[in-house]
């Protein structure tokens, strides 16, 4: 084994006491912190499918269609239906109750629908509240199904309930031409 100089001593030293600052602190060499892992749940503001209450199993089925009205596939979730590899290809979506029988929308349902109401008085809370779903899926520029045939309560519900959509800001901005 070689000696080592004082200076490399010193160097070695330098080296550990970074190596064990490092490892002890949640900042790095150069001040940013790094991600720490966690085991409690994310706090997002990003609300998702509503889950099922008691169990695993979807209370809503969300069928989009390509443009020539073929089917591109049914989701459970809006997540699946934004991370399809046929997101872009998505002209429509209609969303409908997984289990049959009547649902009873949960009081964060009830307030999308609400919204949604606003434009279309008298028409029923779960049709308005699958209507938003549906719309924040996707919701194409232009064509038969675009933003342009939305009603502006929809388009108010949707970006209630998924702010954080991939085609939130197109919705945005039809709003802010609306007035």
């Amino acid at each position: 084994m070689t000696a080592l100089s004082a200076a490399g001593r010193r160097g070695m030293i330098a080296l550990l006491a970074l190596a064990l600052v490092g490892c002890a602190s949640p900042a790095g060499i150069d001040g940013t912190r790094s991600p720490t892992p966690t085991t409690t749940p994310s706090t997002t503001t990003a609300p998702t499918t509503p889950p099922p209450p008691g169990g695993d199993e979807a209370r809503f089925l969300i069928e989009c269609f390509y443009p020539d009205g073929s089917a591109v596939g049914t989701f459970t979730r809006l997540e699946e239906a934004w991370a399809s590899t046929n997101y872009v290809r998505i002209d429509h979506c209609e969303a409908r109750v997984a289990a049959s029988g009547t649902l009873e929308l949960s009081d964060e349902e009830q307030a999308v629908a609400a919204v949604a109401e606003a434009g279309l008085p008298g028409e029923d809370p779960t049709e308005l509240f699958l209507r938003t779903l549906a719309a924040c899926v996707r919701v194409v520029p232009e064509g038969t199904q675009g933003i342009a045939t939305y009603p502006t309560s929809i388009l108010q519900a949707a970006l209630e309930l998924c702010p954080e959509a991939p085609h939130a800001g197109l919705m945005q901005d039809e709003l802010g031409t609306r007035g």
